[in-house]
């Protein structure tokens, strides 16, 4: 017979895929109309919180990201004119990522999008239920942590 536990842990693994797909697509959709899918605006959102002069490695640290995916990410913003990409005066290796003046009110817009996105589907769930599910997330992302790196 399996455990009640088990059971749980089931329901909720066998969640996680499925609800991650459909919150990419719906936050694909909310960003359309700024020209950004969920990736191109997580990307942005963090280099604008890094600030000017971040390297590629601190925006793939920040966004967890891995380098290869997020230099076509970020080719993409450079051609669309969000994001340059200069050499570090310091290191001649290195790149310094920085959003454009253009990219402003683009970032602003998309955080407000994906802010009534999170109220739409998070809205009716009351305060404690949220804080708990937050904790919970976070549990489950350093256990996962802990895993892969073994």
């Amino acid at each position: 017979m399996i455990s009640q536990r088990t059971t749980k842990e089931a329901q909720i693994a066998g969640r996680l895929l499925p609800l991650a797909r459909m919150w990419r697509k719906l936050a694909d959709e909310a960003l359309e109309a700024q020209g950004l899918s969920a990736a191109t605006a997580w990307v942005l959102t963090h280099l604008g919180r890094i600030g000017p002069d971040a390297r590629l490695t601190d925006l793939a640290e920040a966004t967890e990201i891995a380098a290869p995916s997020l230099v076509r990410l970020l080719d993409q913003l450079i051609e669309q004119g969000l994001v340059t990409r200069t050499p570090d005066d310091h290191d001649r290796r290195s790149k310094k990522l920085a959003l454009t003046e253009r990219a402003a009110p683009i970032v602003a817009a998309s955080e407000r999008s994906l802010a009534a996105l999170r109220h739409r589907i998070l809205g009716d769930i009351d305060e404690e239920t949220l804080a708990i599910t937050a904790a919970v997330l976070e549990r489950m992302s350093a256990a996962t942590a802990v895993a892969s790196a073994k």
